[in-house]
Parts: C-alpha cells; sequence; structure tokens
C-alpha cells in the first residue's frame, strides 16, 4: 500500500496538486484501487482465450473500384437530393482544374498555426 508521502510524490509527477486536508482520502482511495487490482490479479485465467473485442464484430470493407464516367453507384442515395447526381471526373481531367499538381498528386499549401 502506498503511504501519504508517495502519493504526494506521484502528484508531483503527474503536476497535480492535492489538498493537504484531502491526502488521507486520496491515499486511501488509491490504496482501494491497488487492492482491487492485486484481487483480479489473484483470478485464474489460464483456460480463458484473450479477447480482442467482447462483440466479436467485424469491420466490412469493400475494394475500393474505380468506375468509368457516368457509371452508376452502387448503393442508392438516403434522401432526395436537389444536386442532380453527376459521373466520376477522370483524374486527367480532375488534375487540369487544379493550380499545381505533381504526377497525380494535388499539391496544396503548407499551413502552419
Amino acid at each position: 500500500m502506498l503511504s501519504e508521502d508517495e502519493i504526494q510524490k506521484l502528484a508531483t509527477l503527474a503536476r497535480l496538486e492535492i489538498d493537504p486536508s484531502f491526502k488521507p482520502v486520496v491515499t486511501s482511495h488509491v490504496n482501494s484501487i491497488i487492492g482491487y487490482v492485486a484481487r483480479l490479479n489473484e483470478v485464474d485465467t489460464s483456460g480463458v482465450e484473450a479477447l480482442s473485442h467482447v462483440q466479436g464484430a467485424t469491420n466490412v470493407l469493400r475494394e475500393d473500384i474505380v468506375q468509368p464516367v457516368g457509371s452508376p453507384p452502387d448503393a442508392l442515395p438516403l434522401g432526395e437530393s436537389a444536386v442532380a447526381p453527376q459521373g466520376m471526373l477522370a483524374g486527367e481531367a480532375l488534375l487540369e482544374n487544379v493550380p499545381d499538381h505533381s504526377g497525380r498528386f494535388i499539391r496544396v499549401p503548407i499551413i502552419v498555426e
């Protein structure tokens, strides 16, 4: 278990200021947490498989496919759109409309704040 002096050292390292009258309460709470973790370490978990996620859910990904200009998308829009759908712009046509590019990459100005 940790003493009040050790709690003060931890608070100093964490750049926290603890009111001296509150140190016994903080010490008690921290020691309670450490005791709980010690109890958890006593549990036999030798037969338990490690989990990456409790739900077992996986992310559904699809392959990115470049479609020719004017081809319809696979999914329908969620609602009515005021803008008429347009086909994809070819890479070369896109690069003709940007102020600066290098190969197939668009150059943008550096912004540092």
